[in-house]
């Protein structure tokens, strides 16, 4: 399963290590990401995405021996795949990114603001049980993920999410020109977009600026609005940073998101998003406003975080030390 872009980022940096790599999707999106293999099986009677899902997964189980999965899914709908593979000695994988694992039993004793996709709790639980069954490695891209997984899998690994610095870079503004604020919010209740319109409103009446908010568009078509942005506000609730957050610094971006308090101890002390919450929006975005002259430097400091914690041939250097014991340069294939 596609998510945020990072399949078919990560993939094409491991080309680049020299490694074969191919990304499978199943999920195919208004986001529009790229993948090797992009079967949109939800839009087949689901017989046929069985019988498609299950011929797929053969073949890729004979042709590679590192298989590395996400969001809790594997290369079969009904997960019959992952006792073959553990059963032939296959390395696996399973990257969590979110929403498949957070609990808000445990994310709201430090986050008061949190909100959750899943609400049935033992349906994770049980999952993920199932997953660890399998499984014996997990990846995870931060302290607060790590906390509804540990229980579950041998081996917990924290890499960090990746993009490809070369396809970013900073747009120069004009002198003056009016301030942009952009919220894309993929999910609006988690993100907060309730409290950003409300605080838009109320801004309005006092200062002159853009607002931009970006629903239902392809990732590149909402990377051009984004390229005209002064401010990324992404999201007031989960108390952690994402990809739209690296992608706003990567692009120089000044980014508003709420970290919460445990979180801002396990980030580099260099993480130069501008944390805020509902209730901190209205005066957080306001002081930007007027203090305007301190972007570019924000977003400088943006680009410079992602480019040392953030960039794909890193990520993916971090990856092959995780998948080494079956490494051969040049031979190995994973899937």
């Amino acid at each position: 399963m596609e998510i945020a872009n990072q399949m078919h980022t990560i993939t094409k940096a491991l080309q680049g290590c020299n490694i074969e790599a191919k990304s499978v999707n199943y999920y195919p999106s208004y986001l529009d990401y790229k993948s090797d293999y992009n079967l949109n099986l939800f839009s087949i009677d689901i017989n046929e995405a069985d019988r498609l899902s299950k011929e797929l997964a053969i073949n890729l189980i004979n042709e590679n021996n590192i298989f590395h999965f996400h969001f809790g899914t594997s290369l079969t709908l009904d997960y019959s795949d992952l006792p073959i593979l553990k059963n032939l000695n296959k390395k696996i994988f399973m990257q969590h990114w979110g929403s498949d694992v957070r609990l808000y039993s445990v994310a709201s004793k430090y986050n008061p603001y949190v909100k959750v996709k899943a609400t049935d709790e033992k349906e994770i639980i049980n999952k993920l049980e199932f997953l660890g069954k399998y499984i014996d490695n997990c990846i995870v891209s931060d302290a607060e993920l790590y906390e509804y997984v540990k229980n579950f899998y041998k081996n917990v690994y924290l890499i960090k999410q990746a993009i490809d610095i070369k396809e970013y870079t900073i747009k120069s503004k004009k002198i003056n020109h009016e301030l942009c604020i952009v919220h894309a919010p993929t999910s609006p209740e988690i993100k907060g977009t309730d409290s950003v319109l409300k605080v838009i409103e109320e801004l309005k009446d006092k200062y002159s600026f853009n607002f931009k908010l970006v629903q239902g568009m392809s990732h590149s078509e909402a990377r051009k609005i984004y390229e005209e942005a002064d401010i990324i506000i992404d999201q007031l609730r989960i108390g952690s940073y994402g990809l739209l957050a690296i992608e706003a610094m990567a692009m120089g971006k000044t980014v508003i998101t709420f970290i919460s308090d445990p979180m801002k101890d396990k980030y580099p002390k260099q993480l130069p998003i501008i944390s805020a919450n509902p209730d901190t929006l209205k005066d957080t975005l306001e002081y930007l406003i007027i203090n305007k002259d301190m972007l570019e430097k924000v977003g400088e400091d943006g680009r410079t975080f992602v480019e040392r914690y953030h960039d794909s041939n890193l990520i993916a250097k971090n990856l092959l030390k995780l998948y080494k014991p079956l490494i051969i340069t040049g031979l190995e294939k994973s899937s």
